[in-house]
């Protein structure tokens, strides 16, 4: 039994060790409203690792991007191709996260108001490994913590996968995190799949690079008129107005729609406001 046991292992780690390019699915639990610490929501989230570097999506949004690329390889780029979104909601979680595996360097994209904010950052990861240890998915893992931008966050890594990964922006362990979340479980992420994937094709060519402090701006700014650029276009078109329908039948002149856009955006926000990093 033990000479089986030995004879697995030393199959499946080299496997890890030399493959290039493996995709872990997370599934991540979250409470978004500080104030409403009762609602929980949940998003199954894709961390696409190879030699050089890691990113980290919503897999809601890679299904919906290969229905897309699918379609139009299928059928051409004709201006009437029809992919229905139905079968594809929107992504709860719609940033970006790049990290660079031969640096410190960690990329977030986000997304506010139609453009695509790039934002870098240089993160040094102080974890503190502990001696106990838990099996989770069937998988031998030890204990580490770590204080990260006002919260403190256990993790559970196993060197059974020695890749030095994990979701969000963690990594930095000398083993793949299975399952992270801070002591709050406020927000929670544990590894439900391992495959090997191809590659995952992201264009960020028209993002525009920004400091954390800068995005804030920009974020108060939209916030304070989420339309402007809505209005700009109607006023560059000289469109005078606009008649929407809503999926549900009903209507709204422009006045009345950007009001509501705007209202919605903001309590959007509002009820988003326990963040993963506090400062």
């Amino acid at each position: 039994m033990i000479r089986k046991t030995l004879f697995i292992f030393m199959i499946v780690l080299p496997l890890f060790c030399c493959s290039q390019k493996y995709s872990f699915t997370y599934g991540y639990t979250f409470r978004p409203d500080s104030l409403h610490l009762e609602k929980t929501e949940t998003e199954l989230m894709g961390l696409f690792v190879d030699k050089n570097e890691s990113a980290y999506l919503s897999l809601r949004k890679t299904k919906r991007d290969s229905a897309i690329a699918q379609k139009m390889e299928s059928g051409g780029t004709s201006a009437n191709m029809s992919v229905s979104l139905n079968t594809f909601p929107k992504e709860k979680i719609t940033e970006i996260i790049q990290k660079n595996r031969q640096s410190d360097e960690v990329v977030t994209y986000r997304s506010l108001g139609g453009d695509r904010f790039k934002i870098t950052q240089h993160i040094t990861y102080n974890w503190h490994i502990q001696a106990e240890t838990n099996e989770i998915q069937g998988k031998k893992c030890q204990l580490a913590t770590m204080e990260y931008r006002g919260r403190t966050y256990h993790a559970w890594f196993t060197d059974e996968i020695p890749i030095s990964e994990g979701p969000y922006k963690f990594r930095g362990l000398p083993g793949l995190i299975v399952k992270i979340e801070d002591t709050k479980k406020q927000h929670v992420w544990e590894l439900q799949g391992i495959e090997k994937f191809r590659s995952i094709k992201l264009n960020f060519s028209k993002s525009i690079p920004v400091t954390e402090m800068q995005y804030k701006k920009a974020v108060e700014n939209y916030l304070r008129d989420p339309l402007s650029k809505l209005k700009e276009l109607m006023q560059r078109n000289n469109v005078t107005g606009i008649t929407t329908t809503l999926p549900d039948g009903s209507s709204y002149s422009d006045a009345e729609y950007v009001k509501m856009r705007i209202r919605r955006i903001q309590d959007q926000f509002k009820e988003n406001n326990n963040t993963i990093e506090l400062n």
